[in-house]
Formats: C-alpha cells, sequence, structure tokens
C-alpha cells in the first residue's frame, strides 16, 4: 500500500522515466513561452508608453530586479541542487530557505527604496516605480522557493504549461489596459513583475506535495548557506552582465536611450529564454547523478545543441527587424535594430558557456564558475562605462557582447582544467547531434520507440 509519500515518490518515479532529452523539450518550450508572449507584448508597451515611457519602466523595475538576483544569496540554486540530490534533509530546507529568503527579502526591499532617489536621477516618475517595486521584493524571494521544487523534481511539463497561462493571461491584460487608456509605467509595472509571484501560488500543490513526501534518501547533508554563498559571487557578477546596464542608463544616457535598450533586450530573450532553460536541465540532471563520461558527452552534446537552436533563432529574428521594428513598435524605435542585432549575437556567442557554467555548478564547483562571471562583469563593466555616455544603448549592448564572450569562455576553460573536458567539444555540430534531435522528438510525439544515449 502506498504510504502519505505516494505523491513525492510518484513523481521522482516519473522524472526518472523522462530522457535527458524529454527534460529538456518541456523545459525549452516553457520557458519559450514568456519571451514568445514578450515579442507580442512588447510593441504594446512600445506604442501606448512611447520610447521614454518604455525607458521609465524598465528603469523602475531594474532595481527590485537588480536586487532579487543579488539578494537570494544563491538559495534558489542551492535549494534546486539539494532536492535533485534527495540528500537527506532536503525537504526540512525547503522551511529554511523560507525564513532566510524572507529576512533577506526584507533587507533588499529596504535598500531598494533607499537607493530609488539616485537611480531615478531626478524623474519622480522613475523614482514611484521603484518605490512600488520594492513593496514587491519580499514576495518574489517567496515565489523562488515553488519554482526550485519544480525544477529539484523535474517538473518540467507542469512549468511550462503554468507559463503559458500566465503569459497569456499577462497578454490579454496589457492588451485591456491598453485599450482602455490606462496602460502607464505604473500599471505596466504591476502586470509585469506582479503575474510572476501567481506561479509561485500555482505550485503550492506540488510543494506540498513534496514536503508530504517520504524522507529523502542519501546520506549528503543539505547545506543551503554553504553552498549558495559559493553561487553568490557568480550571482553577483551575472546580474551585472544582466542588469547593470538598465540600473545605469538613466544617469548615464538617458531614459530614452534606456526604451531603445529594453526594446532591444525583449527581442533578445528569445534565443536567452532557450539557453536558460537548457542550462537549468543540465543543473537539476546532473546534480542528480554522479558525473562520468557520459555525462560529460552529454553536457557536451547539450551545449552544441543549444548554441546551434540560439543561433537559428536569433538569425530568424534578427532577419526580420528591418521592418518588423518600424512596423510593430514605431518609427522612433527604429535605432533599436542594430542594437537588437548585437544583443542576438551576445546572446549566441554565450549560450555554450552558460550550459558549460551549469555544468560546474552541478559537478559542485560553483565557485569556479562564480569566479568565470566575475572576470566577465569586470570586462562587462568596463566597456559599459567606456562606452554607453557616447554610444548610449548600443554602448549598453557591445558590452553585454563583451561580458557574455568573457563569462562562457571562462567556464569552459574551467571544465577543461578541473575536469578534463575538451574545448573543441562544446563547439559544432556532430552527426550524433542530428540523430539525437531526431530521437527525442519522436519519442516526444509518440511516432516510434526509440533509444537515446542519454536515458
Amino acid at each position: 500500500m502506498m504510504k502519505l509519500g505516494g505523491l513525492g515518490r510518484k513523481s521522482a518515479a516519473a522524472a526518472g522515466k523522462e530522457s535527458h532529452g524529454s527534460r529538456i523539450f518541456f523545459a525549452v518550450a516553457g520557458s519559450a513561452i514568456t519571451p514568445l508572449m514578450s515579442l507580442a507584448t512588447a510593441p504594446i508597451l512600445a506604442q501606448f508608453l512611447g520610447v521614454s515611457g518604455r525607458g521609465e519602466l524598465a528603469a523602475g523595475t531594474a532595481p527590485m530586479l537588480f536586487a532579487v538576483a543579488v539578494g537570494t544569496l544563491g538559495m534558489p540554486e542551492a535549494l534546486t541542487f539539494y532536492i535533485a540530490k534527495q540528500a537527506r534533509g532536503a525537504r526540512r530546507a525547503v522551511l529554511r530557505a523560507f525564513g532566510i529568503l524572507t529576512v533577506l527579502g526584507a533587507i533588499a526591499g529596504i535598500l531598494v527604496a533607499l537607493g530609488a532617489p539616485v537611480l531615478a536621477d531626478g524623474n519622480t516618475e522613475v523614482e514611484q516605480l521603484i518605490m512600488t517595486t520594492a513593496v514587491l521584493t519580499i514576495p518574489t524571494f517567496w515565489a523562488a522557493i515553488p519554482n526550485s521544487v519544480l525544477a529539484g523534481t523535474h517538473a518540467w511539463k507542469r512549468s511550462a504549461v503554468m507559463d503559458l497561462v500566465l503569459s497569456v493571461f499577462r497578454l490579454v491584460l496589457l492588451s485591456a489596459l491598453a485599450v482602455s487608456g490606462h496602460l502607464v509605467p505604473l500599471t505596466a509595472t504591476f502586470v509585469m513583475l506582479g503575474l510572476p509571484l501567481v506561479k509561485g501560488f500555482m505550485t503550492l500543490p506540488h510543494l506540498v506535495g513534496y514536503l508530504r513526501g517520504t524522507g529523502n534518501v542519501t546520506a549528503k547533508r543539505v547545506r543551503l548557506l554553504n553552498y549558495g554563498s559559493r553561487l553568490w559571487v557568480g550571482s553577483l557578477a551575472g546580474v551585472m552582465l544582466l542588469r547593470l546596464d538598465q540600473l545605469l542608463m538613466i544617469p548615464l544616457a538617458g531614459p530614452a536611450q534606456l526604451g531603445l535598450y529594453a526594446v532591444a533586450v525583449s527581442l533578445g530573450e528569445v534565443p536567452a529564454a532557450l539557453a536558460g532553460a537548457v542550462r537549468n536541465v543540465v543543473f537539476s540532471s546532473d546534480a542528480e547523478s554522479s558525473p562520468d563520461r557520459d555525462d560529460t558527452h552529454r553536457l557536451q552534446q547539450t551545449a552544441r545543441l543549444t548554441s546551434a537552436a540560439a543561433g537559428l533563432v536569433s538569425i530568424g529574428i534578427a532577419s526580420v527587424l528591418p521592418w518588423a521594428i518600424p512596423m510593430f513598435f514605431g518609427a522612433s524605435f527604429g535605432d533599436a535594430i542594430s542594437v537588437a542585432w548585437v544583443i542576438l549575437a551576445a546572446v549566441t556567442l554565450g549560450t555554450a558557456g552558460s550550459v558549460a557554467g551549469a555544468g560546474l555548478s552541478a559537478r559542485g564547483r560553483p565557485g569556479l564558475r562564480s569566479w568565470g562571471m566575475v572576470v566577465g562583469a569586470i570586462a562587462n563593466t568596463a566597456v559599459l562605462f567606456m562606452t554607453v555616455p557616447a554610444l548610449g544603448a548600443m554602448g549598453a549592448a557591445l558590452s553585454t557582447l563583451v561580458g557574455n564572450v568573457v563569462a562562457g569562455t571562462m567556464n569552459i576553460l574551467w571544465l577543461r582544467t578541473h575536469f578534463g573536458m575538451g574545448f573543441r567539444g562544446f563547439y559544432g555540430l556532430r552527426s550524433q547531434d542530428f540523430q539525437l534531435v531526431l530521437q527525442t522528438l519522436a519519442r516526444t510525439t509518440g511516432k516510434k520507440k526509440v533509444h537515446a544515449f542519454s536515458n
């Protein structure tokens, strides 16, 4: 007879039957939904808010997003790692993480509020937006916990369904606000930052089922702060790569340049989400198993395929921008075309290194990944301050390109140095790569039974 932990055991068993390719398929499908919907919502925001209004929206949300990425001290990633490991005490660590994130969220919210006058640079609209987002900081920290449980238990299909529902709702809500004349930076802020919190509530049944499940079986003890602190340096560097430009654009170049840059970044979110989804699957899957030769081959193959996919998506988006941006965003956003091309190149060239970084963390070496990102962040920041005052949005895009390439290359060099992985194995495509794609598609669609090396 099944005991009260049936849900947890069944979930784990189901996850175990899924291939690595199937996990990636559902993770990518779920993660791609949000940026694809962003392509639909971005023109709405651009046309109804204008260049300056779009910049104010980005400036208002950037401090809170910066604080969330930095202030969690790596707790969400650490929780995912130990849940995937089925470590002793992982279930109790969920409650411990809740307490830690509550304290950290309160501190981060206060710092966001205190920094509002400086970051707004005298813009009262931006200052009001920043103060508003400070209130949402603690709930956003809390929402990381159920998302970590989803990732740690490999519930990618469930996550994809929730992402689809919320993305459609966001599109409908923004459209309704635009039609009714109520779409302004403040209302857009509530929609953009408030809806992701809903996913946390939608995930509560899965979270409760996990907490009621049977005890974890491995002897590995949970040390959230130890593991998370080693990730924190990398998180800080990663935020500098992803958020520092938007955080400083108003003081350095003004809201109009930030508006152009925000549109370009939203277009780059599609291939970036693809890489991010694969990175999450690699992290939880590799953490679940002990790395061996097959895992090394799998990591390199995943990096190659993800880079190729990101490149194809980027080329497709880049090819239509010259007519798509003036048509859907307006002629005032024409300068965002070349900026978006650089952002797309940055995402594509950094994808292999991003997947490699997940492999480092899953192999218990998050500190190496962190130091690689530190080097990338230093390069990013140097280029940012040198180019943004003169080039505006294009300068920010160039700093992102440099930072992504440097950080990604460092991750691959660490894997080569400490785990003997060949540098060339992360680039290019092989015949077995195409075979794996066909096998995964066949298994997912149920057309025929195949056997993939990564089961």
